[in-house]
């Protein structure tokens, strides 16, 4: 997935930079090269106007899982279209973000993206030092502090898991629907507790079950979880456990069982099992940073993204009949419209 025009930031080149920065070494010195035998654009000679040099942090990988994979296809269709200089990089850990972020700035990056709300605290740590810098969440936000470097599109999650149940509970037969998350932390278990509410308001008398993992990338551990749960009678799995959502398409494939995409259209992973995917419209997030970049317009704004703007469409389904489809469009609309709610949790 990584083509000519993408600069990959490996980790040891940047370590490299962090550690010549750390004995004084120069800010040129700091840059990170492209990849080799790739020339950045923003290099060019012959005095041709330089190209805007955007960057963006992943956690993980942009050709494995979902999450990241779908903000990579994002976030290249945004630089193929503006012609910006465009970089990546992966497995971008929270603990490292201040000192990539602030390297960023250094080089005089129009913009960086950060593909997960972990990375809100560095941002809110680095932008005020780097005012040309627009630094760009894309995930899920509050705050932006009053920052007018700081911008960010806001997912409503609280929507997304409810679809998710709404969609698993009205293509279960037998009303048996298990969940597999990886770790029980705040975020995954507010999830796992509106794809619940999600399955109930489509079958009030259905039996949900929770499976975890305790990681997010042990492919393993979760076809095993998966394969203990459909042994106890589940006829449904909704899996949010990104990279590891492998083991559970796995285990469904081979069990006849069906299961639930995310993010993406995923049901070449598992063709006889996957019923769907919640989409996020990423692409259209994307393509409005780098729309608002051309035009000076990121001002520190927080753009909301759910049912009623639109967000959230559902990839192609498979291996249900139209009346699964039909209800579960129907469903969406009503999200979109108010008629249909997200239940309170918090109380």
């Amino acid at each position: 997935m990584r083509t000519k025009n993408f600069r990959l930031l490996v980790a040891p080149l940047v370590a490299l930079a962090l550690l010549l920065a750390s004995c004084g070494g120069s800010s040129t010195g700091n840059k990170p090269a492209p990849e080799t035998g790739q020339q950045s654009s923003s290099s060019a000679a012959g005095g041709v106007a330089s190209k805007p040099k955007v960057a963006i942090l992943f956690t993980q990988f942009v050709d494995q899982g979902n999450w990241d994979v779908a903000g990579y296809a994002a976030y290249k269709a945004m630089c193929d279209k503006y012609d910006f200089d465009c970089s990546y990089m992966e497995q971008a850990t929270y603990e490292r973000a201040p000192a990539l972020l602030r390297q960023y700035g250094q080089e005089n990056y129009a913009m960086v993206i950060t593909h997960s709300s972990g990375y809100a605290a560095a941002i809110e740590e680095v932008a005020p030092e780097f005012p040309k810098t627009q630094y760009v969440l894309f995930s899920y936000a509050t705050d932006t502090h009053g920052l007018s470097n700081f911008s960010a599109w806001s997912v409503d999650f609280d929507q997304v898991g409810y679809l998710q149940g709404i969609i698993a509970g009205i293509a279960s037969k037998d009303g048996k629907v298990a969940v597999a998350g990886a770790e029980k932390i705040p975020s995954s278990l507010r999830e796992v507790s509106l794809i619940q509410k999600g399955v109930e308001v489509t079958k009030p008398n259905a039996k949900v079950t929770t499976v975890w993992t305790g990681s997010f990338v042990d492919v393993a551990k979760a076809k095993q979880v998966t394969e203990q749960a459909i042994n106890s009678g589940v006829d449904f799995i909704v899996p949010v456990i990104d990279l590891a959502d492998q083991g559970v398409y796995q285990a469904a494939e081979e069990h006849g069982i069906h299961v639930l995409g995310e993010y993406m259209d995923e049901s070449a992973k598992a063709p006889n099992a996957i019923v769907t995917s919640v989409v996020i419209d990423m692409k259209g997030a994307y393509d409005q940073m780098g729309d608002l970049l051309t035009k000076n317009g990121l001002h520190g704004q927080i753009v909301q993204m759910n049912a009623a703007s639109g967000a959230f469409s559902f990839a192609p389904f498979h291996n249900v009949d139209d009346s699964v489809v039909n209800e579960a469009k129907a469903k969406l609309a009503d999200l979109a419209s108010a008629t249909l709610t997200v239940p309170n949790i918090d109380g």
